[in-house]
């Protein structure tokens, strides 16, 4: 799944390169330029150059949770995104609470977070990797509710929601990076590779300090899962 990340981000970069116009003329381009080569020479990560930088808009609405319509059932099976998130990631076949498959009632899933072990679905808590609220300042905010939809509830990539332990999942937050680390040390890369994947995909931006966080964390990857950077 992270070598499937790192083609993905590397083929947004070099869209983004191939599809940019000329309209900044030829002091856009060597500006544009100088800074590429600036942040290659200072080892920047091409994933992380593709990410936008800028500070949450003034201007934009204030959050609310109930504008973005999560957990619906989106293939009419009974299971909502929730549920299909808990079977998915159970390593075990879980049980279900009726006959009719609609809720699991027990599995195994493993914190990716905290490295702890969990059987009960009601420990368990499906976390938007980059929060609903963070979304939000970063340029969700101006989305149309089918969009914000569609990010909710988006299981199309393994990254996008996880299951993990309520009470970390909930020191979490809507906390960003420089602000929040899974306690789990070893799974730290990875958890850069995930949030900078979905900041890129659904084109959100990220503050100078989230950027510097993610950074840090990305140091901490072995050499030979920075290949192609």
């Amino acid at each position: 799944m992270v070598i499937a990340l790192f083609i993905l981000l590397l083929l947004v970069v070099a869209f983004r390169a191939l599809t940019s116009d000329g309209s900044g003329g030829a002091s856009g381009s060597s500006q544009a330029g100088a800074v590429e080569n600036g942040e290659q020479a200072a080892g920047i990560p091409r994933i992380v150059q593709a990410l936008t930088v800028a500070e949450p808009h003034r201007g934009a609405p204030e959050y609310r949770r109930a504008d973005w319509d999560h957990w619906v059932d989106e293939d009419g099976d009974c299971q909502d995104a929730r549920q299909e998130v808990l079977i998915a990631e159970s390593r075990v076949t879980g049980t279900f609470t009726t006959n009719t498959m609609c809720r699991v009632a027990a599995g195994s899933w493993f914190d990716e977070y905290s490295g702890v072990i969990l059987t009960n679905p009601a420990d368990v808590e499906v976390d938007h990797f980059v929060p609903l609220e963070n979304a939000h300042v970063s340029g969700g905010w101006a989305w149309s509710a089918e969009r914000r939809r569609a990010y909710a509830n988006d299981l199309s990539h393994p990254e996008h929601l996880i299951a993990v332990r309520d009470r970390v999942n909930q020191s979490k937050g809507s906390k960003s990076p420089e602000r929040w680390m899974p306690p789990r040390v070893e799974y730290r890369c990875d958890y850069a590779i995930s949030w900078i994947a979905v900041k890129t995909r659904w084109a959100l931006t990220v503050t100078a300090e989230e950027r510097g966080a993610l950074l840090s964390m990305l140091e901490a990857c072995p050499p030979d899962r920075r290949e192609g950077w």
